[in-house]
């Protein structure tokens, strides 16, 4: 017998020296007969469940902090008119 055991865990301080903490831990038995691929997929869809409950449970906390915590900052896109950083370069892109 295949057991998954998919576990997510999150801390977040909620700004006065204290921390509020969620942690989650399924045991599932995958189905009989699974691919290596449709078993990682599994446990992708365990892990992502685990993920969920703890981001819940802590939306629900009665510290703003510790909610805004949880808040994943936008992500910027590349600008096309600004130079690449100096580690953008390769090697051979630098002249000799």
């Amino acid at each position: 017998m295949t057991v998954v055991r998919a576990s997510f865990r999150k801390a977040a301080s909620d700004g006065n020296y204290g921390t509020e903490a969620a942690e989650v831990v399924l045991e599932v038995e995958p189905p009989e007969g699974l691919s290596e691929d449709e078993l990682d997929a599994f446990c992708a869809m365990w892990l992502a469940t685990a993920r969920r409950l703890v981001h819940s449970e802590l939306d629900h906390s009665p510290s703003r902090v510790v909610r805004n915590a949880l808040i994943y900052p936008p992500v910027r896109e590349p600008n096309p008119h600004q130079a690449p950083a100096d580690d953008d370069y390769e090697d051979e892109d630098l002249p000799i």
